[in-house]
């Protein structure tokens, strides 16, 4: 049975924003529903689809230029057809625009209405016929809404974001918003379990472009792969994936862990809040050594499976994962870990390279629900550290309240020392949009505490 690719895009872009499904996962589960077409439909599906949700905002800008009906007030259906086939004029070079114009109209007739389809083939083709100078913009004048336009991210946000990491620092703002929304090289670590001239080795024999990360032991950047099933040692167990901001973070931690007095026995024994698919503690046990166990946790029997997935893949043997809410008091862990990894949902504005439709979900009210679970996990965490133990906090977010307040919140309530801290950022360090906060408990917990 025949299939049109373009409907499928159209169906998954109305389920991200009619529904509020996640696009990531979304797109992951279409191409495994439709592995049987070929691979040049199934690259085609998922450059349309991440395109026209990455540039929504840019799209609709463009669009305006040839619409008499602003695209705020079009039909979803209608506009969603119009995205995309101003995705493929504007951006796929191997699409003639007469198919993307021809095509849009064909799925206006099937999935909207038929008064509609000359509406969409006018506008397409005015957009096709101008499409040389769409993409200047120099006639934004103003700073926050060019960023806003050009990278795709609501004006508020972009103007938070604007305020918070750009700051006086006004030439920096296209490079910081570039890094931000740009895709990167995947990053994995070798794993202890293999030689890694073995794993390079093989990497050279299958065409994989690699290059090493100098911050962190046995990490790389590799590019030239299909699945990532297809990267030599990655079903072996011999290579994690894992932004080297989570590893940053986790070898800080671990760091502090060592050199803290009297803040370990000869067993080590660590507690992952938040631990889905689980590598951060995954890799504080290969840190660590042997004499360690974790405790890997988190709220669903879903993202519980994930931590389980990675336990079989990596075959590790010092690692028990269970369902646990965070935000839940457990009187059986109060005063047990020597590590508490604290890695909690936040607002995710650090990766929107890879979650593109993060950045159109985000609101005040939504910011300030996620800075209340913050707070009740942190609540919970701070007791569940042994005094001389380490509390690590993180988050993938570049939102001061998520992050510089939150470690201070911890250090009025939780009788706590910072040790090290550092917001990263994909313009300066090249990782994930990435938080942490690494303290040490130096007295027992007391007294009321502070909002």
């Amino acid at each position: 049975m025949s299939v049109n690719i373009r409907e499928i895009v159209f169906d998954s872009l109305l389920e991200c924003e009619e529904r509020g499904a996640k696009s990531h996962l979304l797109i992951r589960d279409v191409l495994s529903k439709y592995d049987y077409l070929d691979e040049r439909d199934k690259n085609f599906i998922k450059r349309l689809f991440e395109g026209t949700i990455q540039l929504r905002i840019t799209l609709d800008h463009f669009l305006d230029k040839f619409s008499k009906t602003p695209m705020a007030k079009c039909k979803p259906a209608v506009r969603t057809i119009l995205r995309m086939g101003a995705y493929q004029i504007v951006y796929m070079d191997r699409v003639p625009d007469s198919a993307a114009c021809d095509e849009a109209v064909k799925l206006c007739k099937k999935r909207s209405r038929q008064e509609f389809a000359g509406f969409v083939n006018a506008v397409l083709k005015n957009l096709a016929a101008g499409k040389e100078g769409v993409r200047d913009l120099d006639d934004i004048e103003d700073p926050i809404m060019l960023m806003s336009v050009k990278y795709s991210i609501p004006v508020t946000l972009t103007a938070m974001l604007y305020k918070e990491v750009i700051g006086k620092d006004k030439d920096r703002a296209d490079s910081f918003f570039k890094a931000l929304t740009s895709e990167r090289e995947t990053v994995l670590r070798i794993t202890s379990g293999e030689a890694e001239s073995n794993i390079v080795k093989r990497w050279q024999d299958k065409g994989i472009k690699y290059k090493k990360i100098g911050v962190i032991d046995r990490a790389y950047e590799i590019s030239g792969y299909g699945s990532v099933e297809e990267i030599p040692g990655f079903t072996e167990g011999f290579v994690y994936i894992q932004d080297l901001s989570s590893m940053i973070a986790v070898s800080e931690a671990v760091k502090a862990l060592k050199t803290a007095p009297g803040g370990k026995d000869d067993m080590c024994n660590i507690l992952d809040l938040c631990a889905a698919p689980g590598g951060k503690s995954i890799y504080a046990l290969e840190l660590l050594g042997k004499n360690a166990h974790v405790i890997a946790c988190d709220v669903s029997d879903n993202k519980a499976a994930l931590i389980e997935e990675n336990i079989k893949r990596l075959n590790i043997s010092d690692m028990e994962c269970k369902v646990c809410d965070a935000t839940i008091p457990n009187e059986d862990f109060i005063g047990r870990f020597d590590l508490v990894i604290a890695d909690v949902p936040c607002s995710g504005l650090g990766v929107i390279s890879k979650k593109s439709d993060i950045k159109y979900k985000i609101t005040n009210e939504a910011m300030k629900d996620i800075c209340e679970l913050q707070k009740r996990i942190a609540d919970n965490a701070v007791r569940y550290v042994k005094p001389g133990g380490v509390l690590m906090y993180s988050t993938c977010t570049v939102h001061k309240a998520e992050n510089e307040k939150m470690a201070s919140y911890i250090l009025k309530n939780g009788g706590f020392t910072l040790v090290s801290s550092k917001q990263l950022l994909p313009d300066t360090d090249g990782t994930d949009g990435f938080y942490y906060a690494v303290f040490i408990k130096d007295k027992d917990i007391t007294g009321e505490k502070e909002d």
